[in-house]
């Protein structure tokens, strides 16, 4: 039985994942860096094997932990999560004594930067500009009445506001500085259109292995966020709109010619948000729908399978907080 080691063990998606291993019988281990996120699933949390508590990415100790673990529980295999993470790890790969399901380093540093995304998308990528005064947000408006504003990495929507006057949009720039948040920041073309995962799986020779696509529908505590998106989807649906899913390959392969490991590409319509180097649409979703995407990995991995897998669509995840989340069919 294979032995796979998640980092981020208490967030959303580090859940997903080890619901879907959990599923294949796998043995998953997990990571977790914050005491209380610790508390939370150290014995809780039927999925997994055993979470240990790390110390945070980047720290002294942190790649001697992580090497200690995956020697002590033989582990085969590491998925990393979240951002930040997988961030770090990419960067000492060589140091990791396991093999890492990523993209290239360079791939994955470009694909954390939603402006370098953006560049090197083009027209796949909404207008987007860079904002280091109120006069760069004032020319973005200028040009695009409505703009999104956001910082230029991070995930759950966090920052992000639809901005029509320069004066209230740098206001809130500054709101977020004096908190103590660094991220520079853009204004983005407004997009309007569904809100879409595409979720591609390429294997160690750019196979591509996996495909997955929902839309989002709403989000927990949707209405306590300026935007309506707090990034923990509450209800989702999968779908396959073949023109989105061809967008979403064509903007992966613009980024990286040789695609290995998970590209998660969220788009508004037809045009590409940003692009995950690692699971950001709803892996359990994709799993009751029938398609164990994080198996389907181990398998690729461990045991050379480079079969195809696709989600079905016409299944509903719904999700609220205290409770195990559900996936229903809809009905035809």
């Amino acid at each position: 039985m294979a032995n796979v080691l998640l980092t981020g063990a208490a967030g959303a998606i580090g859940m997903d994942l080890a619901f879907s291993l959990n599923q294949a019988k796998v043995n998953t281990y997990a990571t977790e860096a914050d005491d209380d996120n610790f508390s939370l699933v150290n014995k809780n949390c039927k999925y997994y094997k055993k979470v240990f508590k790390v110390p945070r990415a980047g720290s002294d100790n942190y790649i001697h932990t992580i090497n200690k673990i995956i020697s002590d529980e033989s582990i085969d295999l590491v998925i990393p999560n979240p951002d930040f993470e997988v961030g770090f790890i990419s960067k000492i790969r060589d140091q990791i004594n396991s093999p890492l399901f990523l993209p290239s380093d360079e791939t994955v540093q470009i694909l954390l930067s939603k402006s370098e995304t953006a560049k090197k998308i083009g027209a796949f990528a909404p207008k987007t500009f860079d904002v280091d005064s109120e006069d760069d947000l004032s020319k973005a408006i200028s040009s695009e009445e409505v703009v999104w504003l956001r910082p230029k990495t991070g995930a759950g929507g966090k920052g992000s506001l639809v901005v029509s006057d320069s004066k209230f949009g740098w206001m809130w720039i500054k709101y977020w500085r004096e908190r103590g948040f660094s991220s520079t920041w853009i204004a983005q073309e407004y997009l309007r259109g569904g809100n879409y995962n595409v979720t591609l799986i390429f294997n160690r020779n750019s196979k591509l292995c996996g495909m997955g696509m929902l839309e989002r529908l709403g989000y927990i505590h949707e209405a306590i966020s300026p935007t309506g998106i707090t990034g923990d989807v509450r209800l989702a649906k999968t779908v396959k709109l073949d023109k989105i899913v061809d967008v979403a390959k064509k903007a992966v392969n613009m980024i990286d010619s040789n695609p290995v490991g998970i590209f998660s590409v969220d788009l508004m319509g037809e045009k590409v948000s940003e692009i995950n180097p690692r699971f950001a649409g709803r892996p359990r979703l994709y799993t009751l729908s029938g398609a164990n995407f994080p198996a389907h990995i181990v398998n690729m991995e461990l045991n050379g399978n480079s079969s195809y897998l696709e989600s079905n669509d016409g299944y509903k995840l719904i999700r609220q907080v205290d409770i195990e989340p559900v996936a229903i069919k809809l009905e035809e």
